[in-house]
């Protein structure tokens, strides 16, 4: 891949967990400490759409492909904000081996 198409500008944050006033556990994310927001290429890669059993609803899910330049520093207890939306990281991939790019396989938040 050029570096051309690494025209979207996204951020990378660390999740962590803590409890609120209620007691409930809620999801904190803090920016990462090296190069939080970095040039990519994000791609739709699918969709899905699920009925959940109780809640008589349809839920959807949209997953993205965002291809950054190489990072070692990525675990899947990550997210990526991009154009608003919250990316949870789901895989990370070397595709060359070459560690000169990062594919990222994500899975879109629901607001």
């Amino acid at each position: 891949m050029r570096l051309g198409p690494l025209r979207h500008r996204v951020t990378i944050q660390q999740l962590s967990t803590t409890q609120d006033a209620a007691g409930e556990e809620a999801r904190v994310a803090s920016n990462i400490a090296t190069n939080p927001t970095v040039w990519a290429d994000v791609r739709p890669a699918g969709g899905q759409e699920r009925f959940v059993a109780g809640a008589e609803q349809v839920q959807a899910m949209i997953t993205h492909r965002v291809t950054i330049r190489y990072r070692s520093d990525l675990t899947n207890k990550m997210i990526v904000i991009w154009d608003g939306k919250t990316l949870d990281i789901e895989s990370i991939e070397d595709p060359s081996g070459k560690r000169q790019f990062t594919v990222l396989k994500c899975r879109e938040v629901a607001a």
